[in-house]
């Protein structure tokens, strides 16, 4: 595994026992226990945030547990990510049992939906959906159906809490500033999307084709639900990850679940012909296909067939190809919150759409105040609510040193990325 041009700010033992990490998952055990033997329980400690934020830590634990190397993680290690393991597990059942309570609501009322992401993402992406850390629940709702969705979530006491485009952000309970430390338990605060999908038509008055037509019924731990087709599954991960390619973080464990998704499904010819034909109809999904899966062939080596790379990986613009071999791996390894390099990409894609790239300046250093992170009821003490106001400090001053340094690292690395662009032209 060769990683391209990572974070100077990275200690060599940091970055190097971050690719042994990610190298653990596709190389034998001989080699991945030999690289483990490398490191201290210092070196361990260090990469301890990384491991959480990155979503890699349990699917970490499980590939160990494996490859029957467990006993060479630090002792503290190994019994804090057992601790999370069990957390985890409560966690996972608390949000799955929901989703099915909210799934039979949401057939009860003829609302046409399908859950995404979560649950749906196994077998093939997730081995074990306890090893997944999620934070909320996400369903795609016909846009008809909305106000009727709104009222059944009413009922399981969520509340609308904002809307971006077209998507819907609820929220029930009271919540305050994300702690790393408890993103494995169960909460007392419970977050949900609802992604609206128009409905289409032809000149014929008749409706086309969409993911909700093409949704089907599957048995997931025992329980019907319904989930987006194979091929709009894949779709939507793929475009997922590439979104976050195209913002602030990414976390290592989405590549990871997209090359154990692209793996399981290597030989099933149909199944690439049908994902193709999607992305054929899909604006720049051929773009997105092909970024993360050059992205994932660096991080993990080459994995994916030829009639997937064919006509997504093999012909990427060069000058996103670029931008992948120059950054995908910095920040794939980089800390929560990750940097801005990714506006370097985002002008590429502009550059390819032809489209106006001025608002990209206002991501730079935002004139306004980032969104409200807090949520609850208006009656609540006056104790709770200076904790909120308190969290929401907190996050205001995070994100102000966040846009500060990285928006100066941006405007240092822009004139070294405009060089190698011009280099990749002569």
């Amino acid at each position: 595994m060769s990683i391209h041009q990572t974070d100077t700010r990275m200690s060599n033992r940091t970055l190097r026992l971050k690719e042994t990490v990610v190298a653990s998952f596709c190389e034998p055990a001989r080699e991945v226990a030999a690289r483990l033997r490398e490191f201290s329980a210092s070196d361990w400690q260090k990469i301890q945030f990384w491991l959480d934020a990155s979503g890699i830590a349990l699917y970490l634990l499980d590939r160990l547990a494996t490859l029957k190397l467990q006993h060479l993680l630090p002792e503290p290690v190994l019994m804090r990510l057992q601790e999370n393991l069990r957390s985890n597990r409560d966690r996972t059942n608390a949000l799955f049992e929901e989703a099915v309570a909210i799934n039979h609501a949401l057939q009860q009322k003829g609302i046409q939906f399908a859950l995404l992401k979560g649950a749906t993402l196994t077998p093939d992406s997730v081995p074990d959906s306890t090893l997944r850390t999620q934070w909320d629940l996400d369903f795609l709702v016909a846009e008809k159906d909305a106000a009727d969705t709104l009222q059944v979530l009413q009922d399981f006491e969520y509340s609308l809490f904002a809307i971006s485009g077209m998507t819907w952000e609820l929220k029930a309970g009271t919540s305050g500033l994300p702690d790393i430390a408890d993103i494995y338990k169960v909460r007392p605060y419970r977050s949900l999307e609802v992604h609206l999908l128009p409905t289409q038509h032809d000149g014929t008055g008749n409706r086309q084709q969409d993911q909700l037509t093409r949704a089907r019924m599957r048995t997931i731990r025992g329980e019907t639900l319904c989930s987006l087709s194979p091929a709009d599954l894949f779709m939507q991960q793929a475009l997922h990850l590439f979104k976050h390619i195209c913002g602030e973080y990414t976390r290592a464990s989405w590549v990871l679940e997209y090359w154990r998704h692209v793996s399981a499904r290597y030989s099933d010819k149909a199944f690439w012909r049908e994902v193709k034909s999607l992305a054929d109809d899909e604006p720049l999904a051929d773009v997105a296909i092909g970024a993360v899966t050059l992205l994932t062939t660096h991080l993990f080596g080459e994995f994916a067939p030829f009639e997937l790379t064919d006509w997504s990986m093999n012909r990427l613009p060069s000058a996103i190809r670029l931008w992948v071999e120059t950054y995908g791996c910095r920040a794939v390894m980089s800390e929560f919150p990750g940097s801005k390099l990714y506006l370097l990409l985002r002008q590429q894609l502009h550059a390819q759409q032809k489209s106006n790239r001025g608002h990209l300046r206002g991501l730079i250093f935002p004139a306004h105040l980032p969104p409200k992170i807090t949520h609850g009821k208006t009656n609540k003490g006056l104790l709770s609510r200076l904790m909120q106001y308190r969290a929401q400090a907190n996050f205001i001053f995070v994100r102000l040193r966040f846009h500060v340094v990285e928006g100066l690292r941006y405007s240092v690395e822009s004139p070294r990325w405009q060089r190698r662009l011009t280099g990749m032209t002569q």
